[in-house]
C-alpha cells in the first residue's frame, strides 16, 4: 500500500496543479456526459401503468363501501339472527370505515385531477423530477387502497353467510 501511495504522490508531484485540475475536470466532465439522461416519456408511462393498476384497486374500494352502507341499513334485521350483536357499536365501526374508504378514494380523485400529464415547459430533468414525484403521491395512494380494502373486506367477511 506504500508504494502505491509513493507512486500516485510522484506521478501528481511531477505534474503542474493547473493540469492536475484540468484533468480531474475532464473525467468529471467525461463521466456526466456518458451517463444517459431518464427520458421524461419512459417515467410519465410508468407513473400512468401503475395508476391503471391502482384504478382496479378502486373497484374494491367502491364495493366494500357500497356493502358497508347496505349493512349498515340491515343491522337491524342481523339483530335478529344474532342477539349479542352489539348494533350500535356496530354502526358506529362500520361508519368509520365508509369515511376511511371514501377519504381514500377522494385521495385518488384529488390526484387524478391534480396530475398534469402535459409538461410543456419544462425541461427534461424538471419532467422526470415531477413524475418521479407522482410516482411517489400514486405509490401512497396504491398503499392505502390495500390497507382499506383488506380492513373493510375482513369486516364485511365476519358477516357472511356460511
Amino acid at each position: 500500500m506504500n508504494n502505491l501511495n509513493n507512486f500516485i504522490r510522484m506521478k501528481i508531484k511531477d505534474k503542474p496543479v493547473k493540469l492536475q485540475v484540468t484533468t480531474l475536470l475532464a473525467l468529471i466532465l467525461a463521466t456526466m456526459a456518458c451517463t444517459p439522461q431518464e427520458n421524461y416519456k419512459k417515467v410519465r408511462d410508468e407513473v400512468m401503468v401503475f395508476h391503471n393498476e391502482v384504478m382496479a384497486d378502486q373497484d374494491k374500494i367502491v364495493r366494500n363501501r357500497l356493502r358497508l352502507d347496505t349493512l349498515s341499513q340491515q343491522l337491524t334485521t342481523l339483530k335478529k339472527q344474532l342477539p349479542d350483536l352489539d348494533t350500535i357499536g356496530e354502526k358506529a365501526a362500520i361508519s368509520k370505515m365508509i369515511l376511511r374508504l371514501q377519504s381514500a378514494e377522494d385521495r385518488m380523485n384529488d390526484w387524478m385531477q391534480a396530475f398534469e400529464p402535459d409538461v410543456s415547459g419544462k425541461s427534461n430533468a424538471e419532467a422526470v423530477s415531477y413524475f418521479k414525484a407522482e410516482m411517489g403521491k400514486i405509490k401512497a395512494i396504491d398503499s392505502l387502497y390495500k390497507i382499506e380494502a383488506a380492513v373493510s373486506g375482513t369486516y364485511l367477511n365476519k358477516f357472511k353467510k356460511p
